[in-house]
């Protein structure tokens, strides 16, 4: 996909140019509906797309879904051939008629529900013995805001590229068209020529083939899903409504106060809810839901006043009034921004707030007093748009008040260019904030490379004395020799990065070198967990070659773990790290929050309390009753399980912890009493 500024304004135009179509012409003879078609021959879907003559913005489409009932529970169609941002529509079949969703993902998981998109149900929507069908009039398919803020529109008159996605396993709630579901079980590409899909007769196409909603679908789930029957006969549109979006409590911000209370966890907190999923908590610990109704949150802050501001991916930011027990006691969106998804930092003068999207970094003046913010600038662009690993943490430097720290993933599983710290990913690099251009860094050829070759260093904290520490989500699919490792191989990392005032430029290993989790899976060399790999040894490059040249890990967690936060307490004697989950194990892992001991050596630098080659060098805070019931990257819910992810202590050292689930996320106050 391709986004080319047109001259008139900020709009895009995707389109691929000097490609050849996969796509042919399919006359329906039983709607009249001449399609462009695709067919994957992996699973046998088929996807077909009509248009107007007219296909400047803003133009309708005619989306069709065909697909086997014995290997397809639901199926995807993006419109800009990719997973992140833009218009998805995702179908499935629910009893003898099909339900379309509308969604939208701004991260690699669950897409939302997407209010931008409308569908009406046409004829073909149907289910029999061999397979089930979806036919719908799309508006706001074919334009969208992209993660640039300019409008993305699709080239009707080209060849452009699109992708689709299956899934295996039934939705949640099939009759409803926010119904979470799995992760896909395949997915692929293809070029479409959209240019032979334009008619003249495609108004009349709609006209002809109009649904109506059967009268017993009175409930407000199946009105939202409008199902439909083919064997109804009425002309009437049943316009699909727009899915209804999970949001935050908004409420008039009550007097700021701030987060100071007697160290105790309260018992529970007015409005927040009962907890949706069950935990389990180590002994002496306590834990309360302070709110509910979140949008995936990530990332947490303070401001001055002692308000909590947090990310809501896809959504924003909002600000939260607490009160000296640790409740919530107002909720405002500060900053609506869909393309913020998971980066938060606060200046040290807290007249500054950064966040960041997956291209860029901005700054807005921020007024604690009042919870406001002043005109947006950007002061870091260029960043990698796309790929595997769309977040980009942000952490503001302690004893320097001019210096942000920006943690920046690889763009997949093997990204091999990334291997040279001048490609700007798999890299944790520092900025001057006070020196920036104008127009802002840009992230590839701007600030000091602090260290590089770590797949996804997404939780990063300062030590007691400054020391910036990051855990690493290391890689998936493993095999070496042809044996497959990847259960418990490679081990997620808990790497020392340092100082970033005198940045090193330190390499971890990626893509070569790897931590050892399981010895035993490995049946053609000895090792000690924290031993360092590679995936295919050489006469050129060996096991024991990573040793001197990358940096090996200060400790290792169970594979697939995810980490994507990480905090000290107050003391540092305690680095506390949330477990975001596997999506790659089975059984699964993670989802839950875990705490690795540290201590203070004679040389006065922190350490964890484990040796390197310890397996077992944490413990659990807060897990799930039953971890194989979680599902990584899957439905809304995770199979019955809530998903650690952002975490900020308060100055009485209680521990805030959101759940980043899709839709129904929460938050959660933690402490030891």
């Amino acid at each position: 996909m391709r986004l080319l500024l047109l001259i008139f304004g900020a709009l895009a135009t995707c389109g691929v140019h000097g490609q050849t179509a996969d796509s042919k012409v399919v006359y329906d003879p039983i709607t009249h509906i001449s399609y462009s078609s695709y067919t994957s021959s992996e699973t046998g879907i088929t996807f077909g797309v009509a248009l107007p003559m007219n296909v400047s913005d803003p133009y309708d489409a005619i989306i069709s879904i065909t697909a086997p009932i014995a290997n397809v529970t639901w199926a995807g169609f993006a419109w800009a051939g990719t997973m992140v941002w833009n218009p998805l529509t995702v179908a499935w079949p629910n009893g003898k008629t099909t339900v379309v969703s509308s969604r939208f993902a701004f991260g690699l998981s669950l897409p939302q529900a997407y209010d931008g998109a409308e569908y009406t149900f046409l004829k073909g929507t149907t289910v029999n013995s061999t397979h089930w069908a979806m036919t719908a009039k799309c508006s706001g398919c074919t334009s969208y805001q992209g993660n640039d803020g300019n409008e993305a529109v699709i080239n009707g008159t080209g060849i452009t590229q699109f992708a689709w996605a299956q899934g295996t396993t039934a939705v949640q709630t099939p009759s409803s068209n926010t119904s979470a579901f799995n992760v896909h079980q395949a997915f692929g590409k293809w070029y479409h020529d959209l240019n032979a899909a334009r008619s003249p007769n495609f108004d009349t196409w709609v006209s002809s083939n109009l649904l109506a909603i059967p009268a017993d679908t009175s409930s407000a789930v199946t009105t939202t899903s409008a199902l439909i029957t083919t064997s109804a006969k009425s002309t009437v549109a049943p316009t699909v409504s727009k899915p209804a979006s999970t949001l935050s409590t908004s409420v008039v911000a009550a007097k700021p106060s701030a987060a100071v209370g007697s160290g105790k966890i309260p018992s529970t907190c007015s409005g927040a809810g009962a907890a949706v999923f069950p935990s389990v908590l180590a002994s002496g610990w306590k834990a309360t839901k302070v709110l509910g109704g979140l949008t995936s949150p990530r990332q947490l802050v303070w401001d001055s006043a002692g308000n909590m501001l947090m990310v809501q991916s896809g959504k924003g930011i909002s600000v939260h009034t607490v009160g000296a027990d640790g409740c919530i006691t107002a909720t405002k969106m500060l900053v609506s921004l869909n393309s913020l998804n998971h980066g938060l930092a606060m200046s040290n003068d807290g007249k500054t707030l950064y966040a960041s999207s997956m291209t860029t970094v901005y700054a807005w003046p921020y007024t604690a007093a009042s919870t406001s913010v002043g005109t947006r600038t950007t002061v870091i662009t260029g960043m990698y748009n796309g790929g595997a690993h769309t977040t980009r943490t942000l952490q503001t430097v302690p004893q320097h008040p001019n210096l942000l720290v920006i943690a920046h993933g690889s763009n997949d599983n093997w990204d091999y260019a990334a291997g040279n710290a001048k490609t700007g990913r798999a890299i944790v690099k520092v900025f001057d904030l006070s020196t920036a251009p104008s127009s802002g860094y840009n992230y590839v050829s701007g600030g000091s490379v602090v260290g590089y070759g770590m797949r996804n260093e997404v939780g990063v904290a300062f030590d007691g004395n400054n020391m910036l520490w990051g855990v690493e989500n290391s890689g998936d699919n493993f095999a070496r020799g042809g044996k497959d490792i990847h259960e418990n191989n490679p081990a997620e990392k808990l790497n020392y990065i340092g100082d970033v005032l005198n940045p090193k430029g330190t390499w971890f290993g990626y893509p070569t070198c790897f931590a050892v989790g399981d010895p035993s899976a490995f049946t053609d060399a000895k090792f000690a967990v924290g031993d360092q790999f590679v995936i295919a040894p050489n006469t050129t490059f060996k096991d024991a070659t990573c040793n001197g040249v990358a940096t090996p890990p200060a400790l290792t967690f169970q594979a697939h773990s995810a980490p994507i936060d990480s905090k000290f307490d107050s003391t540092y004697s305690n680095l506390y790290v949330t477990f975001h989950g596997s999506w790659n194990r089975v059984p699964t892992t993670g989802f839950k929050l875990v705490v690795v001991p540290f201590t203070k050596g004679t040389d006065g630098a922190y350490r964890p309390v484990a040796p390197a080659n310890s397996a077992s060098g944490y413990t659990d805070v807060m897990s799930n009753p039953d971890v194989t019931k979680c599902t990584g990257d899957g439905p809304s819910f995770s199979s019955g399980c809530f998903r650690p992810a952002g975490l900020l202590f308060d100055s009485s050292d209680r521990l805030y912890m959101t759940s980043d689930v899709s839709s129904n996320a929460e938050l959660w106050i933690l402490g030891k009493e």
